[in-house]
């Protein structure tokens, strides 16, 4: 029978107080303790620099300017990652505070939570309203990122953003209770800004 904590259980662990003190308050919240960055002022936000986001615990790559697109989240967001084999996805209730008739209710309310898959810090979640070619939007907190210009273009040079509006709510607020999107018309059409 497979040990089913070594299938969950990161590859690397790091001790707390040596995190708490290499990274900020807000990143050592974000990525240890599941919480949720201030909404539309974080750093990577409105980025548009070319290169590659990576987790800010272990360095390890995670998401490419080039899949990066305006959700209208708050969050950076993006429609891939760079390897699937690089992070553990998991349902994750704790935005209703595990309030079970509002998940009965509406069980869209439960959201799926990306972790780096080798140090286990929390990235942020997915969901299903993110543009073609995958329909995903990973919205990630951009304390949970570090970013690398890409060195060929010297990263001084802008990804065009695509904008797709997000339609499933999410993290919504500063104190990232869960929200769904109010009702809205939504043009299907992608558009690059």
């Amino acid at each position: 029978m497979p040990d089913i904590r070594k299938s969950i259980s990161p590859n690397m662990e790091f001790d707390k107080s040596e995190l708490k003190e290499r990274l900020t308050p807000t990143q050592y919240q974000v990525t240890q303790e599941h919480q949720t960055e201030k909404q539309f002022s974080n750093q990577y936000y409105k980025h548009r620099e070319a290169g590659v986001y990576r987790c800010i615990v272990c360095g390890i790559d995670q998401f490419s300017s080039q899949t990066k697109y305006n959700s209208g989240s708050g969050w950076p967001s993006f429609y891939d990652v760079m390897d699937k084999q690089n992070i553990r996805c998991r349902k994750d209730a704790s935005g209703v505070g595990g309030n079970l008739l509002r998940i009965i209710a509406d069980p869209s309310l439960i959201r799926t939570e990306v972790s780096c898959k080798e140090c286990g810090s929390h990235l942020g979640h997915v969901f299903e309203d993110g543009p073609k070619p995958t329909g995903q939007r990973y919205c990630v907190n951009s304390a949970s990122l570090d970013f690398k210009a890409d060195e060929v273009q010297g990263g001084d040079q802008d990804e065009p953003l695509l904008s797709c509006p997000a339609t499933l709510g999410g993290c919504g607020g500063v104190d990232g209770v869960c929200q769904r999107v109010s009702k809205m018309t939504i043009n299907k059409e992608q558009s690059v800004v």
